[in-house]
Order: C-alpha cells, then sequence, then structure tokens
C-alpha cells in the first residue's frame, strides 16, 4: 500500500463536502447579470444577460448537480470506485470550463460605456468561485480514482473512507444559507449576493452587523432561522471530527498491516510492537496535522487580509486593519466596527468564512491534543530530573536518583532496584503490583484450563465495570500487564508467551494520571477486544477437543 495512497484516503469525503459549497456559489452566479452600472452595491443597475450566456451558466450547473447526484450514489452504494470517480471529475471539469470560458468573454468584452459607470456584481466572482472549486474537485477525484487503483479496500473500508454523513450534512447547510438568503430577500428587500452574505456571517456567529433585518417578520424569523442554522454548523463540525478520528484508526490499522501486523491474526503475539507503532504513528500524525492545519490558518489569515485590502481600497483599508478584520472574523469575535462594502469583498468573505469551518475545527481540536502531550511530556522531564515519585504499575519509587528496595509484602516477595531511572527487575521472581491471586499475575503458573477461562471472564467483566464508569481510576500500564500475562500461548502449543519483557517495555513507559478519559477508554476496549478473542480461541479448542 502506497504512502501517496494513504495521503489521498480523505480526498472523496474533501470533494463532497467542496462540491456543496461549489453547487451554492454556482445557483448565486447564475440568478443574476455579472456587470452592473453605476456606484457598487447601492443605486447600481444590473445589466441584462444575453440569452446565450445564461444558457451556459445554466449547463454548467446542471452538470455540476448532475457530478452531485453521481458522487454521492457512488458513494452510498459503492459503486465501481475508478469509472465512477473518474466520470463525476469529468462531469466537473467540463462545468468550469463552461464556467471559465464564459468568465474569459466578460472580461474581454465589457459593455460599450465608460469603464468608470460599471462594475463586476458579486454573481461574477461567486461563479469564479465556483469554476475554480469545480477544477479542484475535479483533480481530487481523478487523483484518488488514480491511486486506488492500485489496491484492493475492503466493504468496510469503503464506508470509513467513502463517509456520506459528513457530505449530506455540508449540503444541508449550504440549504440552510441559500434557502434563508432567499426567505429574506422578499421580506428585507436585499439582491440573492447580499442576503447570502448576511447569512453566511449569522449562521457562522460571526455577526458583523451591517446588514441587518429591519421589519418585524424579518427579526421574528431570525429567531428560528438562526437556531436552525447554528444547529446544522454544530452538526456538520461534530462530523468533521468523527470522521477525522474514524480516518486516523483506518490509517493507523493500514500502517500496521505495512508492517506485516493484522489485529485480526492473533494480535497478542506483538502487542509490544503494536503499541510502538501506535505510539509513534498517533505521535507523528498529531505534529501533521497540527503543522498542516496551522499553515491553513496563517494562510486564511495573512493571505486573506491582502486579497480584503485589494477589495476595499475604496475604503482605504490599510494591511493591519485587514488582518485586524480577517482575525476579529476567524475568532467569531465580529465587533462590525469595519467590514467590506464592495463586491468582491463581500462574495470573498462569503467562500472564505465558509473554508474557514473545517480548517479552524481542525486546528482547535489538533491544538488541544498537542498541548495536552507536550505539557505532560515537560512536566515528566522535569518530574524525572527533580523528584519523580511515581513509575506506572506502582513499581518503585524514585527520589533523587536513589534505588529503593520494595518489602516483599508490596509486591508477593519482589525485589526492585531502580538505578539511575532504570528498573531492574529480578526476573527469577517476576513482580507486578497487582492486588490478585499470584496464579493470575503470572502466565509461568500451571493453572487448569478451565480456570484459566474464569480468570478470562473476570478480566472481561471487570474492564467492562471500569467502561462504565469514567470517574474510575485506573493504572493502565498495570492493566496491560495483567493483559499480557492471561494472553498466554497454552503450553500443548509448545510455545509461551514471555511476559516479563513485556511488563519491562511497559514499565519504562510512562503514561500521565492526567490522560484523557476518551483515550482511556480506547486502551480499555482495546484490551477487551484482545481478552474476547483469546477466549474465543480457547473455547473453539476445547469444542475440538471434545
Amino acid at each position: 500500500m502506497s504512502r501517496w495512497w494513504l495521503a489521498c484516503t480523505s480526498f472523496p469525503v474533501l470533494a463532497g463536502t467542496i462540491s456543496a459549497m461549489a453547487t451554492m456559489f454556482g445557483i448565486c452566479a447564475v440568478g443574476y447579470g455579472w456587470l452592473e452600472v453605476g456606484s457598487s452595491g447601492v443605486g447600481s443597475v444590473v445589466v441584462v444577460q444575453s440569452a446565450w450566456a445564461v444558457a451556459i451558466k445554466a449547463i454548467s450547473l446542471a452538470l455540476a448537480a448532475t457530478a452531485d447526484l453521481t458522487l454521492l450514489l457512488i458513494m452510498m452504494l459503492k459503486w465501481n470506485a475508478v469509472r465512477g470517480y473518474l466520470g463525476t471529475a469529468l462531469l466537473y471539469f467540463v462545468s468550469s470550463m463552461l464556467l471559465f470560458s464564459l468568465v474569459g468573454v466578460t472580461v474581454h468584452q465589457p459593455p460599450p460605456i465608460a469603464p468608470q459607470t460599471w462594475h463586476y456584481t458579486q454573481n461574477f466572482y461567486y461563479g469564479i468561485f465556483a469554476a475554480s472549486l469545480y477544477l479542484f474537485i475535479a483533480a481530487l477525484l481523478a487523483i484518488y480514482a488514480c491511486s486506488i487503483r492500485t489496491i484492493h479496500l475492503s466493504m468496510q473500508d469503503r464506508r470509513i473512507i467513502e463517509n456520506t454523513s459528513i457530505v449530506l450534512r455540508a449540503f444541508t447547510l449550504a440549504a440552510f444559507l441559500l434557502g434563508g438568503a432567499s426567505i429574506y430577500i422578499p421580506i428585507e428587500g436585499w439582491s440573492l449576493t447580499d442576503a447570502l452574505y448576511w447569512s453566511a456571517y449569522t449562521m457562522l456567529t460571526i455577526g458583523i452587523g451591517n446588514i441587518v433585518p429591519k421589519t418585524h417578520l424579518g427579526r421574528s424569523l431570525l429567531i428560528p432561522y438562526a437556531t436552525g442554522g447554528i444547529t446544522c454548523l454544530g452538526l456538520f463540525v461534530s462530523s468533521i471530527a468523527s470522521f477525522s478520528r474514524k480516518m486516523s484508526d483506518l490509517l493507523l490499522k493500514f500502517e500496521l498491516e505495512q508492517e506485516g501486523i493484522h489485529l485480526h491474526k492473533s494480535p497478542h503475539r506483538d502487542i509490544i510492537k503494536i503499541r510502538e507503532i501506535k505510539s509513534h504513528w498517533q505521535r507523528r500524525h498529531r505534529w501533521i496535522v497540527f503543522i498542516f492545519s496551522s499553515c491553513a490558518w496563517l494562510l486564511l489569515w495573512l493571505v486573506s487580509a491582502r486579497v480584503f485590502k485589494s477589495s476595499e481600497r475604496d475604503q482605504g483599508w490599510t494591511y493591519f486593519e485587514s488582518l485586524y478584520f480577517t482575525f476579529v472574523s476567524l475568532t467569531t469575535i465580529g465587533y462590525g466596527d469595519i467590514y467590506p462594502t464592495s463586491n468582491l469583498g463581500k462574495s470573498f468573505f462569503v467562500f472564505w468564512a465558509l473554508l474557514a469551518v473545517p480548517v479552524m475545527t481542525t486546528l482547535f481540536g489538533v491544538v488541544g491534543q498537542v498541548g495536552f502531550h507536550t505539557v505532560v511530556y515537560f512536566v515528566g522531564r522535569v518530574g524525572k530530573g527533580v523528584s519523580w515519585g511515581y513509575c506506572v504499575g506502582r513499581v518503585g519509587a524514585f527520589l533523587d536518583g536513589r534505588g529503593l528496595d520494595l518489602p516483599a509484602s508490596a509486591g508477593g516477595g519482589t525485589d526492585v532496584r531502580v538505578l539511575g531511572g532504570d528498573v531492574d527487575i529480578d526476573k527469577e521472581r517476576q513482580y507486578c503490583p497487582l492486588s490478585l491471586p499470584l496464579e493470575r499475575q503470572r502466565p509461568d503458573n500451571h493453572v487448569g484450563a478451565a480456570e484459566h477461562r474464569l480468570h478470562l471472564s473476570d478480566e472481561i467483566k471487570t474492564l467492562v465495570d471500569i467502561l462504565k464508569d469514567d470517574s474510575r481510576d485506573i493504572d493502565l500500564h498495570c492493566e496491560w500487564a495483567r493483559i499480557v500475562s492471561l494472553l498466554r500461548v497454552d503450553a500443548d502449543d509448545g510455545e509461551v508467551l514471555v511476559a516479563e519483557s513485556h511488563r519491562q517495555q511497559m514499565i519504562r513507559e510512562v503514561i500521565s494520571v492526567n490522560q484523557s478519559t476518551t483515550e482511556r477508554n480506547k486502551e480499555v476496549l482495546w484490551m477487551v477486544k484482545l481478552l474476547v478473542e483469546k477466549l474465543c480461541f480457547c473455547l473453539r479448542e476445547d469444542t475440538g477437543r471434545g
């Protein structure tokens, strides 16, 4: 499985999400003409479109809508991925080229009047945004279709990768934006584009306030409209977070398979290797997402400020004022002291603000993870250098680098000496400070098969009880030592799982006691999965012998 394909796994969902915004912009591009006579905004008159221009816009929109429907059907019904995505990419490409050709004609053949008296409308800029997004979507789908030819995905993998939930919620959000804007056109006397501009900063809770409802009906409808719209936005944001978690788990599974580890084939044989790969991959993945999200945020802030500076030159915006406006809008503070008034500025604001939603969601989520793990790391380093008083698994106590002998009563007659931060365990008397019978802690005790099955069942029940109670404290390393002991290979197979090396490795790792509940529960669920698989294996053996 190529690294290139792994980097393209989110392209179908990304394309479907962007297509909702592109189609909304395509509708705006069709609705009105692209040129207006008079001052930009108030007091201007839109130049009537020619019939052939309207026809080209309509064909482009129809092709894009067909592509949207085809993309959803491919993802939902799991049609042939290569042919389906390539065909959908072609539809988006043709739609993009039609709009770009019309943009070129409009730019090179302006109306036969003085250039000081006409301007491009917001619909013109929405046409450019729609054409650009269609082309970008076509590229995403084409790249994914070409990369997927080299691998074979199971239906379960495709269900995760081709998640339609987030795409449907994106279209629902776009429908709320455009539908609300259409409702307010006759109520407040706004144009479609101004109403969309108002709808965008209302639902995104920016609240600029330069366009507001002034009629009693408009203000009354705002309450249910904003409530429903913000709810749709929240569902869309939550679906982004959920999809990111599922993709992380799937990519981790692919990473393990590249190392020759298959979780459905006796995963207990490779527990330590799996944990090492998982820890390294999660750390690397967090930083990659953090870096890309931070760069995207900086682009949204710094580059967009330059665009707003150019679009609002009639207002005399400086670059600093543009930076101020973009920052206040990105953080949804929305003072409303400065705001765009030009056609380019208002249309670009809608495009830019909708792009900011997934970027800000991803960035805030990964910043919390990176911040938490960074704090834990530095606290651990400082504690280890000064007075590290706790070692996971209650193996020993550390104080100023001095060794400490644990009494026999502390660990069932085990001598543990800590020298310079390293753990030296007497291999003749294996230590695992658990409040369990000794035969449950040590895999080399010759306990009966029935008793071993009983211990597996008891441990599963204990872990399920832990999952039910989030407030219950749990020492994950001590639990893992117990799990490894129970996941031994039966003696009649001729192999015995050496738990001591596992214990030593896990003792050296230190998990913060402040680990989040979600991460803790994932670890516990993994333990339960391994124990259930081991118990099923043992029961099948018993059945075969019977």
